[in-house]
């Protein structure tokens, strides 16, 4: 009998004494959402930029979304492919760029409550800046084809029209160069091949069902500006 309650004594040490049940994992905290991408409002995409504020101010703007803390703006000059970026915790944010380049930019949405970021579209535009001096000719006004403008070309041809004007120098005594092209950043630093003009208008080939930009520089005998860069589509 005391054998036989020793037996009962020991397996109840081994059971009260094994292992204790083991715990549920506590379940991992839900990262939170990326902030979502803003849509970009100004300078508009592909155009120039033609309202410089304080001088070489650009004024960049967006729409705000509620899930974002705060933006870093990205500029990208297309010359030099040098980036500028610069924080800001609304929209519209001044920044200060050099005149007559043309640039690229985007917007990164951030927030305090996660490492998670959200980049909106990418858009380029050129800082023509504001009026040169007295002494420059004035930016040429694009007449032919208009911003934006569906046009009709005849023996794969279109007659393009300007008016430039120098507050010091005859209309006469002026000479252009016109840059024509499908890429809007090449127009923008020059680097499509150059029409010249010895008057305000040039007959140059087009190709139905593309979309072109064209930019007029107008030159006297010491200097030269630039216009504003018009995008068009051939029918």
């Amino acid at each position: 009998m005391i054998r036989l309650i020793a037996l009962l004594f020991i397996s109840f040490w081994l059971i009260s004494c094994g292992s204790a049940p083991a715990e549920a994992p506590t379940p991992a905290p839900i990262p939170e959402k990326a902030p979502d991408p803003v849509e970009l409002s100004k300078p508009l995409n592909n155009t120039s930029c033609l309202e410089a504020v304080n001088t070489n101010q650009v004024e960049f703007s967006w729409i705000p979304t509620t899930t974002a803390s705060n933006y870093e703006i990205k500029i990208t000059n297309l010359k030099s492919n040098l980036m500028e970026i610069k924080t800001a915790t609304t929209s519209p944010a001044l920044i200060n760029l050099k005149v007559g380049e043309a640039y690229s930019w985007t917007v990164v949405s951030k927030s305090t409550k996660t490492n998670q970021t959200a980049t909106s579209k990418s858009w380029k535009f050129y800082f023509a800046g504001p009026g040169e001096s007295s002494s420059a000719p004035n930016p040429a006004q694009l007449l032919s084809p208009k911003a934006g403008e569906s046009i009709d070309i005849q023996n794969g041809q279109f007659l393009f029209v300007w008016k430039g004007s120098d507050n010091d120098t005859p209309a006469e005594s002026l000479s252009y160069e016109i840059y024509l092209g499908e890429d809007f950043a090449k127009v923008a630093l020059l680097d499509t091949p150059k029409l010249k003009a010895e008057t305000a208008s040039l007959t140059a080939p087009v190709q139905s069902g593309k979309i072109y930009y064209w930019m007029v520089k107008t030159m006297d005998t010491k200097s030269a500006s630039y216009s504003s860069i018009y995008s068009f589509r051939v029918n």
